[in-house]
C-alpha cells in the first residue's frame, strides 16, 4: 500500500524585504538650465546696450568752441578786480548740462535792496563784466535765473511771494544786460525759482542762497548721421 508523501512546507523568511536597486538620479540637469539662463540675460544685456549706444550717439552735442575762451576771459576779468578779491567772491563760473553758468551771489555787498528788485551798484558793475564777455559768442542764448532765500517775503500785495521776487529780479538783470549792450533777442529764457533750489540745503535762509544766474546757451551741433547727409 502506497504511502501518500508530504509536500514540503514553503520556507517562510523573515527579516527585511530585499533591498530595491536605487535608479541613478542626474545631478547635473540644474547645470543646463543655469547655463541657458545665463545666455539669456547675456543676449539681454547686449540688446539693451545697443539700444543705449544707439540714443548716446544720436542725442544732440553742443558746441563749446567759443563757450571756453568766454570762460577763460571772464576768470581773467575776475581775477583782475582787486575789490572782488579783498572780500568773499561774489562771481562764480561753471560749466552746467546746458553750457556755461555765471552766477552772482549776495556775499560782501548785497544785489538788491532788501526784499527789493532793483539792482545795486556793486551788482550792476558785476553785470557790466559779464555783458562784455558774453558779446564774445554774440549769437549764443542767454537763460537768466533768480533765486530767493527761505526767508518769507513779507512786502507787496497778497499772493505776491519768493516766487515773484526771484523772477522779478531775474527780469531786473535781464534789462540791464540790454542796458550793457546785450542784444534784446539773445534772451531765451527768463526764470523764477524762488526758494526752490538752495545753494545750501541745510542752511535754507543764507545769504547765498541769494543770486542771479546767467547761462551761455551753446549752439546744437547737428547729427548728419541722422540727416542722412
Amino acid at each position: 500500500m502506497l504511502k501518500a508523501v508530504a509536500k514540503p512546507e514553503a520556507v517562510v523568511r523573515r527579516g527585511r524585504p530585499p533591498k530595491r536597486e536605487k535608479r541613478h538620479v542626474s545631478h547635473g540637469n540644474w547645470k543646463l538650465v543655469y547655463a541657458d539662463f545665463v545666455t539669456v540675460l547675456m543676449a539681454f544685456f547686449i540688446v539693451v546696450w545697443i539700444i543705449l549706444f544707439d540714443l548716446i550717439s544720436q542725442r544732440e552735442k553742443v558746441d563749446l568752441t567759443c563757450i571756453k575762451p568766454l570762460a577763460e576771459a571772464l576768470e581773467k576779468q575776475i581775477s583782475e578786480d582787486k575789490a572782488l578779491k579783498a572780500g568773499k567772491m561774489p562771481l562764480q563760473v561753471d560749466f552746467s548740462a546746458e553750457g556755461l553758468r555765471v552766477t552772482l551771489l549776495d556775499t560782501q555787498e548785497p544785489m538788491f535792496q532788501r526784499g527789493g528788485t532793483t539792482l545795486s551798484d556793486f551788482a550792476k558793475q558785476q553785470f557790466a563784466k559779464v555783458a562784455s564777455v558774453v558779446e564774445l559768442c554774440p549769437t549764443h542764448k542767454l537763460k537768466i535765473e533768480g533765486y530767493t532765500d527761505s526767508t518769507p517775503y513779507a512786502g507787496g500785495a497778497l499772493g505776491y511771494g519768493n516766487w515773484e521776487l526771484s523772477a522779478e529780479r531775474a527780469n531786473s538783470a535781464r534789462r540791464e544786460l540790454v542796458a550793457q549792450k546785450v542784444g534784446i533777442e539773445r534772451i531765451a529764457q527768463v526764470i523764477g525759482y524762488g526758494d526752490s533750489v538752495p545753494t545750501l540745503p541745510d542752511d535754507p535762509t543764507n545769504a547765498l542762497n541769494r543770486r542771479i544766474s546767467i547761462t551761455v546757451l551753446p549752439p546744437k551741433i547737428k547729427n548728419d548721421s541722422l540727416t542722412g547727409n
